[in-house]
């Protein structure tokens, strides 16, 4: 379970610790492993310097209001692109932040076993001015290169270089770099479940997991 020796828990896209947090607090986690589980097991990644600061503080609140003890920092979390972990050996600021370049570094030799949160989206996005215009990342789009859009039937397969897909491919493989086990929980863009583009994203999954399990809000909205 989630409380368990050695099952590590990662936010990759943790914007401002919402859904760390709520673990936390829901009791998933038995209140004796707490302890540990928030010093060496409950990662989070965010690459806004603001929202990462945000994070941190709400988590680290959350933890000591639920257990009472001293105000300890929450170590897990890593000012970071989760796309890019794979992509260099350094970022930008690693001699600014020593102490972050290390934490990235402990976090990519991880058995990571479950991987949760809400995913950015960039379809469509070139321009600078956009919220989240598209990054080139070379190794994850030659993953899903030769996965997804390989076993895909679209004429334009432009929408699978979108993040929140882009995430899903990370995801699937992050788990699978060590052990072939784990679980991902996303919130995200629903046109996966039946666009034609996604059709070769569909058969990955199918082949890649054991049990699929998706909750279609604007479906059970409208039925």
């Amino acid at each position: 379970n989630l409380g368990s020796d050695g099952v590590h828990i990662i936010d990759p896209f943790t914007g401002t610790g919402t859904f760390v947090t709520r673990l936390l607090q829901s009791g998933l986690i038995p209140p004796e492993r707490l302890e540990y589980k928030y010093k060496h097991e409950i990662h989070a990644n965010e690459i806004v310097l603001l929202a990462y600061y945000i994070a941190a503080i709400n988590i680290e609140h959350v933890f000591h209001e639920i257990t009472g003890k001293d105000y300890q920092p929450f170590e897990g979390i890593c000012l970071t692109d989760t796309f890019a972990l794979y992509e260099q050996d350094h970022d930008m600021v690693a001699n600014l932040l020593p102490d972050n370049s290390e934490r990235r570094t402990r976090q990519k030799a991880l058995d990571i076993r479950v991987i949760m949160g809400n995913p950015p989206y960039s379809a469509g996005q070139t321009s600078a001015n956009d919220n989240n215009a598209n990054v080139a990342y070379t190794n994850l789009d030659k993953r899903i290169a030769e996965t997804y859009a390989q076993h895909s039937s679209a004429t334009n397969k432009n929408a699978l270089y979108d993040s929140y897909i882009r995430s899903i491919r990370w995801a699937s493989d992050r788990i699978t770099k060590d052990t072939d086990k784990g679980v991902i929980g996303f919130v995200t863009n629903g046109s996966f479940v039946d666009s034609n583009t996604a059709d070769g994203l569909r058969k990955c999954l199918v082949d890649e997991f054991s049990s699929l399990y998706i909750f279609h809000l604007r479906l059970l909205l409208y039925s």
